[in-house]
């Protein structure tokens, strides 16, 4: 009996020395972060995580406003990630030598995987963050601001998945590790019922924007987190400053904040799943509406010209992919402008009939009703986004998103803010590279030529959104255009 009695002893005290050498080690670096002055020493904290953390429209430059000057906010967060989609950001983030690493992400995730990818790919960013030797904290994502009829936070689905499913894995995946967790969605939920709908919808970044947020959002929401998390991690507590550094003000026409927007939005991991040099028989990727347009290709290109009969119906053209496209998609082109009309080109992007009478989904099924490509035919028919530009003299950027089954035409389809006025673009002749996002509820554009490059961001807060469909080039009557090198990739 007395070798286990011993062996039992010597097994508790190794327990209890490593519980000691847990406590010290905690000790320590609570402290590590004060000097003997009782100073502040330097730390710094990592962000990863989605679009409502990032630079963009998240509460992350809210959170870096509320540091001291003594911390270091590094915000590795991207318009539209996934833990999956941003794993080798995560690399480089640590490469910046973090002391902690707060990790939100769940509401792209939801779209494409379940709660037990998701915990598993969690699980891999702790692993690495506590490798590279810094303190990982887990959030559950903020809150979208859908409230029902009694002004209550709703979690609608989202193929079959709710929000609510992914912080409750967040939070099981935080306990189970021993990891610091910042409940955010409880958290914002209760601070928007408490608030109610009117408050609420001050923290939209446009109008019905529930995802992304307005300054004041931001700064609610960045309020939120501080406080959370300098309970959870209390030797953070002296970083934290009761208020902003400034006031954060942000124009949605400034040319630097929408190049932040797109180049987030092209960010990523796409797949080319159409490629077109346009220098073959058009016939072999597209077909066409209309009867008096025409198409031609050559070593230069593909030539799309309508009729010339200005204000004659018959005389628009649409050239249309046969292929159809499901998801985020970005397409790319080269674009020069062979007229001097004032008409518009026009971008359709993932189109389908309104599925009403003979329109089906399938567009094909019904292009003999499009002979004469009027526009009422495709706005009352179509579910589309649509991007018009290359007008005269001043060209503009308008998008819109086409509402079939509705007695109101073109009013109402309009996407926010509209671009008037634009000078130095689509100059006759000049060749210009075009590049166009479709990411969620948002349209990004880049246009660029040898002088100068623009960019441009629309967001349909709240109309349906349209997941699937195919590209199509619309001309206006007595417009000419060349294309080549046509890409579309998918997200």
């Amino acid at each position: 009996m007395t070798k286990p009695k011993s062996i039992t002893t010597l097994m508790t005290a190794l327990f209890c020395g490593v519980v000691l050498l847990q406590a010290l080690a905690a000790s320590e670096t609570k402290k590590a972060f004060v000097t003997d002055s009782g100073s502040l020493n330097p730390i710094t904290i990592g962000l990863i995580g989605d679009s409502t953390v990032a630079s963009t429209y998240g509460w992350g430059p809210g959170f870096a406003d509320r540091i001291r000057k003594e911390g270091t906010v590094h915000n590795f967060a991207k318009n539209g990630a996934t833990l999956h989609s941003l794993s080798k950001s995560l690399d480089s983030l640590l490469k910046k030598k973090p002391d902690y690493v707060l990790i939100q992400f769940g509401h792209n995730d939801m779209k494409r995987y379940g709660t037990e990818d998701y915990s598993d790919k969690l699980q891999n960013y702790v692993e690495r963050i506590r490798k590279a030797g810094a303190q990982p904290v887990i959030l559950s994502s903020v809150a979208r601001r859908s409230m029902d009829s009694d002004g209550k936070i709703v979690h609608h689905a989202i193929k079959g998945r709710r929000l609510s499913e992914f912080g409750e894995a967040a939070g099981a995946l935080a306990r189970e590790m021993g990891v610091p967790f910042v409940d955010l969605l409880h958290l914002s939920v209760e601070q928007h019922n408490r608030v109610g709908p009117e408050v609420v919808s001050t923290y939209n970044f446009v109008k019905e924007d529930r995802t992304h947020f307005s300054p004041a959002g931001e700064k609610v929401v960045a309020d939120l987190v501080l406080k959370e998390l300098g309970t959870r991690i209390p030797e953070l507590a002296p970083y934290i400053l009761q208020e902003p550094t400034g006031p954060r003000v942000r124009n949605p026409l400034d040319q630097k904040f929408v190049k932040i927007l797109f180049d987030d939005a092209v960010s990523g991991e796409w797949e080319s799943v159409f490629s077109d040099a346009c220098t073959g028989d058009w016939t072999e990727n597209w077909f066409l509406d209309g009867e008096v347009g025409t198409v031609t290709n050559d070593v230069d290109g593909m030539t799309l010209t309508a009729g010339p009969e200005f204000k004659n119906d018959a005389h628009h053209m649409v050239l249309w992919t046969q292929d159809s496209f499901e998801g985020d998609v970005k397409i790319e082109y080269d674009y020069t402008r062979l007229d001097g009309q004032r008409s518009a080109n026009i971008l359709y992007i993932q189109a389908t009939g309104s599925g009403k009478g003979p329109c089906a989904k399938d567009i094909t099924k019904w292009n003999k009703l499009r002979r004469v490509p009027a526009m009422k035919t495709y706005y009352n028919k179509m579910n589309l986004y649509h991007i018009s530009y290359a007008t005269s003299p001043n060209s503009y950027i308008r998008g819109r998103r086409y509402m079939p089954n509705t007695a109101r035409g073109l009013k109402g389809t309009e996407l926010k803010p509209d671009y008037e006025n634009i000078k130095g673009l689509f100059k006759k002749g000049v060749p210009h590279k075009i590049t166009v996002i479709k990411k969620d509820r948002d349209l990004y554009m880049k246009v660029e030529n040898a002088e100068q490059t623009q960019y441009f961001h629309m967001s349909n807060p709240k109309l349906p959104i349209i997941t699937e469909g195919r590209i199509g080039l619309r001309h206006m009557f007595t417009r000419s255009a060349r294309y080549k090198n046509l890409r579309i990739s998918t997200n």
